[in-house]
C-alpha cells in the first residue's frame, strides 16, 4: 500500500483546485497532479506537461474518478 503526501495545494477558485501529491511505496515516488473540481470530479495527471497540455484541450487526464474513494483506493494502489 502507498503512502499520499501532500506537497501543494494550488485554488484555482474557491471551490477548484490543483492538489501536488506524492506517492510513494517506500522504495519508488512519484508525484501525481490532481484537479478537483468541486468535490465531484478528480483528473489525475502523471505530468504537469499532461495538465497543460488539458487546460488548452489538447489532451485527457490520465484517470477521472467521481468520488473521493475511487480516487483513494486508486492511489493507495497506484503501480510506482
Amino acid at each position: 500500500m502507498n503512502t499520499l503526501t501532500q506537497q501543494n495545494c494550488h485554488y484555482l477558485t474557491p471551490n477548484k483546485t490543483i492538489e501536488t501529491i506524492s506517492v510513494s511505496n517506500g522504495v519508488k515516488a512519484k508525484t501525481l497532479f490532481i484537479y478537483n473540481y468541486q468535490g465531484i470530479s478528480f483528473r489525475v495527471f502523471a505530468s504537469k506537461q499532461t495538465l497543460a497540455a488539458f487546460w488548452e484541450g489538447e489532451a485527457e487526464e490520465d484517470q477521472h474518478f467521481e468520488t473521493e474513494e475511487e480516487l483513494d483506493a486508486f492511489l493507495a494502489h497506484y503501480e510506482l
